[in-house]
């Protein structure tokens, strides 16, 4: 006896294939002057709400790679290898990259920065990067999701060259965000130390190499501080299943 064998759709999962065919179509899309629907679109196009209530449900990521320039002081670093972890729970940030063979931590959390000479090691306080990496962990695209939703009534949309924008507060600063078709982040602008921090956002994807998530983070990372580019980072591989990521302040960086 033979069996036709089935077609390769119908072997596939159909919410799989509606998800398939929404990542390759822009959404319908919202009102200008409906920023809350905006936002909803934003957090849902990154893959950040889950269940049938549609609740944020990522909390902690990790992002790494081997290729990327980062500027520090006059100097062009050329990146061997970086590792981006990130809890926005309990709001904390670890950069961990190596260049010319050495090795630097940088991380903040809470009120407090410093650098470690490995994770979790010896610390050395950093108060005068507090701010910027402060702001720098809310300006990654699921950061800047959270905060437009936070914001509340301070966020503002509007329409500039055909593309969705969302204007709301980071604490003191004033962020803007323009959505590409998908209505993923794809532009982001900002004053940080007095500069204009300008962020570029592109090539979408699901990284995770080993459990498949549909949160979808950005491969290429591109910043400019005044017109000058300042960190260019080709990220490779990503784990957005909320990994254990922590950065206790060291107890010497506690204020009584």
């Amino acid at each position: 006896m033979h069996f036709k064998a089935a077609p390769i759709a119908a072997l596939i999962p159909m919410a799989v294939l509606v998800g398939f065919a929404q990542r390759q179509s822009a959404p319908s899309p919202p009102a200008a002057n409906d920023p809350k629907r905006l936002v909803f679109e934003m957090q849902d196009a990154i893959g950040m709400l889950r269940g049938l209530q549609q609740v944020d449900s990522v909390n902690r990521i990790e992002y790494w790679g081997t290729t990327g320039t980062m500027v520090q002081g006059a100097r062009t670093l050329q990146l061997s290898s970086f590792r981006v972890s990130i809890n926005y729970n309990v709001a904390g940030m670890r950069v961990d990259f190596t260049h010319d063979g050495q090795r630097e931590v940088q991380v903040v959390a809470g009120n407090a920065a410093w650098n470690e000479e490995t994770p979790g090691g010896k610390a050395t306080p950093m108060p005068s990067a507090l701010a910027d990496r402060q702001l720098q962990l809310w300006l990654t695209p699921i950061g800047l999701a959270k905060k437009a939703r936070e914001a509340g009534e301070a966020t503002k949309a509007s329409v500039e060259g055909g593309a969705p924008v969302l204007t709301f507060p980071i604490g003191s600063t004033t962020v803007k965000v323009r959505l590409n078709k998908l209505y993923e982040p794809e532009q982001v602008d900002a004053q940080a130390g007095g500069a204009a921090l300008a962020i570029s956002y592109t090539d979408y994807d699901d990284l995770n190499d080993v459990a498949k998530a549909d949160v979808f983070l950005p491969r290429r990372i591109v910043q400019r501080r005044g017109g000058t580019t300042i960190l260019d980072l080709t990220v490779a591989t990503s784990n957005t299943n909320n990994p254990y990521v922590i950065m206790p302040v060291p107890p010497d960086l506690v204020k009584p």
